[in-house]
């Protein structure tokens, strides 16, 4: 049951504050996740909430935004207590959440989704109504002007780009008259470029006097755009800065509880014997094909951006789709023309960015997810070991430090940071040797990249190698040992050890675009 509190008792009334929010709690049975926070939100401000995977920033917006209700605590908007029971109520007040996972149906119009559930009507004939596509479009078109998108109203969803596809789900909640817009992971999918042209939008919106609430992991980002940031912590507000206030290393510290190295903890390591050899895999400048050797011990990294197409690459070099090269062996054995089954049992697996769309299955347990890949280790004439597998589900939690702690949690109710150690740790117990992950620490926290990094490390310490595919270009610097620049299936440039410089990768990244760009059809030279 929430508290409505008096407006006199319980808030500070502020004539600049659109939202107020007094100890605001929620648990789900014995777990805490929100626990008496308090918080204000004021018009014409960009206020980001930042704090590891599992400190209650999406328990709290969920609560702001009617998806949830309180166990205890009360809101006002504008001064004037109000109960905010379901996503309607917050509609009605102006208080619209844009998910990090998109709500859009790819095979409809951009305007059929902006007015999805609410069309123009034309006329109606008993219970059948007649929408007004002529007037939906022009609506729509009015409603992505201000994004630069007036001309995709009539396009399918499926045929925008990713940046595009965000700012039709803002676009879609300005048409709720949003006073107040949640942004939650909106840069999640977005390559630099395209989160500076989502960042344009919102200070635009913020000179409109709309209230901009952004939660975020990327700290750089943060600081570049946010008034005002609040931390969370296990559940509870530690504080709310301005902006003159705002230091990176101390946020930091606040977020994770403890003092965290901002550089990263590179194992140190000797390359060994080659573990995968990739003949033909990139064409270079000079027209003569680029074989890539993968060492044991090894990070190699790859810069991903849009347009450069490297999953179509990582796909060849995991068996999702069939090689097109010279030839590829893996651990010995020949893959060149091999399925994927055949990629895993010579030791080579995909870890992906979105581990909830493509590398777990989200109501099954962690034990479960676990296992799928482990079936014939814990199977024996068609009967499950429990036991055996309990046992190596808990030590790999243990080691991996995986919260929560119990096997039988649903990966579903679990942080962004733990699900990718889930899927970490069900290749580990295959033995995986060659773990190619795509943008892993993409969407998750400080503290969890951390971890992530401490087991990159593990990983080529006890001898197995890493492709590490990364749009973060500190990340790749501190982490690889040597870095590839691919666009397509064309070797931009090649960084050997020790001699990675940020600026001049940086360069070739931006050159390749260029390259892209003016290789595209319908280019004018």
């Amino acid at each position: 049951m929430i508290v409505i509190p008096t407006a006199n008792k319980q808030f500070a009334r502020h004539e600049d504050v659109f939202l107020a929010a007094h100890s605001l709690s929620r648990s789900y049975g014995p777990i805490t996740a929100l626990s008496g926070v308090s918080i204000d939100f004021r018009p014409g401000e960009i206020h980001a909430i930042v704090g590891e995977n599992g400190a209650g920033k999406s328990t709290l917006m969920r609560l702001l935004a009617g998806e949830e209700r309180a166990d205890a605590g009360g809101i006002l908007i504008n001064g004037n207590p109000v109960r905010i029971s379901s996503p309607q109520d917050a509609q009605a007040h102006g208080i619209v959440i844009v998910h990090q996972y998109f709500q859009l149906v790819n095979t409809m119009t951009v305007a059929e989704n902006i007015f999805l559930g609410v069309p123009p009507i034309k006329c109606r004939v008993g219970p059948i109504a007649l929408v007004d596509h002529r007037r939906m479009r022009l609506l729509a078109e009015e409603r992505l002007a201000p994004f630069g998108l007036a001309h995709a109203a009539a396009l399918r969803v499926g045929d925008l780009t990713v940046a595009e596809r965000q700012l039709v789900e803002i676009a879609r909640a300005l048409d709720r008259s949003a006073k107040l817009l949640i942004l939650d992971e909106p840069t999640a999918s977005l390559g630099p470029e395209e989160t500076e042209e989502l960042f344009r939008h919102v200070r635009a919106m913020k000179a409109q006097r709309a209230t901009i609430v952004l939660i975020a992991h990327n700290l750089d980002e943060v600081l570049s755009i946010a008034d005002r940031v609040t931390v969370l912590r296990n559940g509870k507000l530690i504080a709310t800065l301005a902006r003159d206030a705002i230091n990176y290393d101390s946020v930091v510290e606040m977020i994770v509880g403890r003092e965290l190295a901002r550089g990263y903890q590179k194992a140190t390591t000797t390359a060994g014997e080659p573990l995968m050899v990739a003949e033909g895999l990139a064409q270079t400048q000079a027209s003569s094909f680029y074989s890539m050797s993968l060492r044991q011990s090894e990070i190699l990294g790859i810069p991903t951006y849009v347009g450069a197409m490297i999953e179509q690459t990582l796909n060849e070099l995991t068996g999702m789709t069939r090689y097109r090269g010279g030839s590829l062996t893996a651990n010995g054995r020949d893959l060149s023309r091999a399925g994927i089954s055949d990629f895993i049992d010579a030791g080579v697996c995909l870890i992906p960015g979105d581990a909830m769309a493509e590398g777990l299955i989200p109501e099954f347990s962690i034990e479960d997810n676990i296992l799928l890949p482990n079936l014939s280790r814990f199977q024996t004439a068609g009967f499950l070991h429990r036991p055996a597998l309990r046992r190596v589900v808990s030590d790999l939690i243990r080691e991996l430090d995986i919260r929560p702690t119990n096997p039988d949690t649903p990966v579903k109710n679990m942080s962004g940071g733990n699900r990718q150690k889930v899927v970490i740790a069900k290749w580990l117990a295959r033995g995986a040797k060659i773990y190619v992950m795509n943008d892993p620490t993409k969407a998750i926290d400080v503290g969890a990249k951390a971890e992530i990094y401490r087991l990159l490390g593990n990983v080529v310490t006890n001898g197995n190698a890493v492709v590490l595919v990364s749009s973060d270009t500190d990340e790749l610097i501190g982490l690889s040992d040597r870095i590839l620049v691919l666009c397509d299936r064309t070797l931009v440039a090649e960084f050997p050890r020790h001699s990675i410089d940020k600026g001049k990768l940086v360069a070739a990244v931006a050159g390749s675009r260029q390259q892209m760009s003016s290789s595209a059809p319908g280019h004018a030279p």
